[in-house]
């Protein structure tokens, strides 16, 4: 049994058109679909014929869909695939949809993960860990992220990290110098650099040991701490002595700090 096209009319959207069989609306086609099969008024359509530009007009749509979503910046496989699914196509119709994508070069997870880890590297200093966990977040495969991240030189790693590193002692300074290295250590770490970089990057620091910038230090943190403990009675200086030698404080100022506060006939704060 066929139907004849009565009508073909523009819709609002530009380039989707409505198709009429036997003189009532049967569905919407994009202007792909209409110029695919040549369709025009008064051709006569078969069942098998209907299915198949019914077919092709929801790949023609999630393609659509797909470029409009790849226009604002590059995608991967996986993103395109639940974007598409998140519209309720199916699966047939999206693995269709990207390998047209794939066909015209509009999707390249290698081309993707190439411009991902020049951009994460030159403009976040990030890592090769975090990079990689970025990557398979969205899908891209173990050998294209291997491939991608040879590019991201070892010495580039090193200047990267470096930087970074500068960075975090001059915003740590305060601390004592065994507690910065802990936290550079640990920032480098949450940027994704491997602990072998990282201890060449903190051993190329210069760490200025300055005495009494940390005995300002460590009266500053027991200021802070010292009222703490004072429920521990008796225990109250080795509680807080241990809680120094955690920051990282040399025993000689914790000494001097702990005995000061002890000797504070007021057991006032250090003004």
């Amino acid at each position: 049994m066929t139907k004849k096209i009565t009508k073909i009319s523009a819709q609002k959207s530009k380039g989707r058109y409505n198709l009429d069989l036997d003189g009532k609306f049967a569905f919407g086609i994009s202007e792909m679909t209409l110029i695919k099969f040549g369709l025009a008024k008064n051709r006569e359509l078969n069942e098998k014929e209907i299915n198949e530009i019914k077919k092709y007009e929801d790949i023609a749509r999630a393609i659509s869909k797909s470029l409009n979503y790849l226009s604002h910046h590059l995608r991967t496989e996986k993103e395109i695939f639940d974007k598409l699914r998140s519209l309720e196509f199916n699966n047939a119709t999206i693995k269709a949809a990207i390998a047209c994508l794939k066909d015209e070069k509009y999707l390249d997870d290698k081309i993707y993960a190439e411009n991902f880890v020049r951009t994460q590297a030159n403009l976040q200093a990030a890592g090769p860990l975090v990079i990689s966990q970025k990557l398979k977040l969205v899908g891209i495969s173990n050998t294209d992220i291997e491939a991608a991240l040879a590019v991201y030189k070892i010495n580039d790693q090193m200047e990267n990290a470096l930087s970074l590193a500068e960075k975090y002692q001059k915003h740590y300074s305060k601390n004592s110098i065994i507690k910065q290295k802990q936290k550079i250590n640990q920032a480098l770490y949450a940027k994704g650099y491997d602990s072998d970089l990282i201890k060449a990057t903190i051993d190329k620091l210069v760490f200025e040991e300055d005495n009494q910038q940390q005995l300002e230090n460590a009266r500053r943190t027991i200021n802070h701490i010292w009222s703490r403990y004072d429920k521990y009675g008796r225990e109250k200086a080795y509680r807080a002595r241990s809680y120094l030698y955690g920051k990282g404080f040399p025993a000689e100022i914790i000494d001097q700090v702990i005995g000061e506060k002890e000797n504070d006939g007021t057991g006032s704060d250090f003004k």
